[in-house]
C-alpha cells in the first residue's frame, strides 16, 4: 500500500448547466515514472480503479485513507474493471496467452477480505464484465452469463451494438455498417448511449431509433439519465494535440466545458452521480477529479 498526496490545484465555483456547477478540481496521483490511466469511480465516489497505458494491472485508490493498492498485475485486467453495486467487490477480465490462442478469465476481488476468486476461466471471446441490478454480466462466444431473465445489458461485438433483454440477444447499427465504440445502457436502463466512429456520439432507445445527436463527443459517459460526460480530443496524426472534458445534455441541447487548462491535456472521464465527481487522467499519466454539486 502507498500513500498518496491529493494536490490541490482549483477551487471557485464555475455554473455549469442549470443547476449543476464545478465546486473544484483537485489533482489526485502524479506520476514521473509508468503513469496512472483510465480511471473509474466506485458508485459511491469513495475509491476509484486505475491502470497503465496498456491496461496491463489494476489499481485501487481510496480517497479517505488515501491508499494505493493493487488488485492485479495481469494483462487486459484495467480495461473496463466495474464495481458491485455497494462497491465491495471489483470484477475484472484478465488476459493470457498459451502460444498465439488468447484466453481470458473474469476473477473478483473481494475489497473487504482481500479474497480473490476466479469467476470464469480460460475461455475464448470472453467480454467484459457488467453489474447490472446488482448481478454479474458477461458474455462467452455470445452466449450470455447466468442471470435473471429481466436483466438489460449492451455490449460492442464485431464492431455492431448488442442488447441483451430478457434472454434475447439483438444486435443492430442505429446508424448503418461501421465502427461502434463506447456503448451503454443509461441508469433507467431505457436508453443506449454510443458512439459511431468517425460520425459522433449517439443515444437510442432499445429498438435502436435515434433519439438525440450529441455531435462530437468520445468516451462518452452516462452522468445521470439527463447529461452525458466526455471528452472532445484532437491529433495531429501522431500525437495528441488537444482534448477536454465536456457536460452534454442528454437531448443535445446544452455542451458546457468543464476543463480549460491550455497546457493539459484532459482525457477519458469517468463519473460517479451519487458523489458529484468525475475522473479523468492526462496524456502525462496523473489523474485529477472534479467535484460538482447541485
Amino acid at each position: 500500500m502507498k500513500k498518496i498526496l491529493i494536490i490541490f490545484v482549483f477551487l471557485g465555483q464555475i455554473l455549469v448547466a442549470q443547476d449543476i456547477t464545478v465546486q473544484r478540481t483537485e489533482e489526485i496521483l502524479n506520476s514521473d515514472d509508468v503513469g496512472y490511466y483510465f480511471p473509474h469511480l466506485s458508485p459511491d465516489g469513495d475509491k476509484f480503479l486505475f491502470t497503465d497505458l496498456n491496461f496491463s494491472g489494476l489499481h485501487l485508490f481510496d480517497f479517505i485513507t488515501k491508499e494505493v493498492i493493487k488488485l492485479s498485475d495481469k494483462q487486459g485486467s484495467g480495461f473496463k474493471p466495474v464495481f458491485s453495486d455497494d462497491g465491495s467487490i471489483v470484477f475484472f477480465r484478465e488476459n493470457e496467452y498459451e502460444g498465439f490462442r488468447k484466453v481470458s478469465k473474469i476473477c473478483s476481488v473481494n475489497l473487504n477480505t482481500g479474497e480473490k476468486a476466479i469467476i470464469e476461466s480460460k475461455k475464448r471471446n470472453v467480454s467484459t464484465p457488467q453489474i447490472i441490478n446488482n448481478q454479474l454480466f458477461y458474455t462467452v462466444d455470445g452466449k450470455s452469463s447466468e442471470v435473471s431473465d429481466n436483466t438489460t445489458a449492451v455490449f460492442i461485438e464485431r464492431q455492431k451494438i448488442v442488447l441483451y433483454s430478457k434472454g434475447i440477444r439483438k444486435a443492430f447499427t442505429p446508424k448503418g455498417d461501421g465502427n461502434y465504440i463506447w456503448a451503454s445502457l443509461s441508469p433507467d436502463e431505457k436508453k443506449i448511449l454510443f458512439t459511431f466512429a468517425g460520425h459522433g456520439t449517439y443515444i437510442s432507445d432499445l429498438d435502436g431509433n435515434i433519439i438525440s445527436d450529441l455531435g462530437y463527443l468520445n468516451a462518452p459517459k452516462w452522468y445521470s439519465n439527463n447529461h452525458i460526460v466526455g471528452m472532445k480530443d484532437y491529433d495531429d496524426g501522431s500525437r495528441q494535440t488537444a482534448s477536454d472534458i465536456y457536460l452534454v445534455s442528454a437531448d443535445g441541447s446544452e455542451t458546457i466545458q468543464l476543463t480549460e487548462t491550455g497546457n493539459i491535456i484532459e482525457m477519458y472521464p469517468d463519473c460517479s452521480v451519487k458523489s458529484s465527481k468525475i475522473v479523468y487522467h492526462t496524456n502525462t499519466g496523473n489523474i485529477y477529479c472534479i467535484l460538482l454539486t447541485k
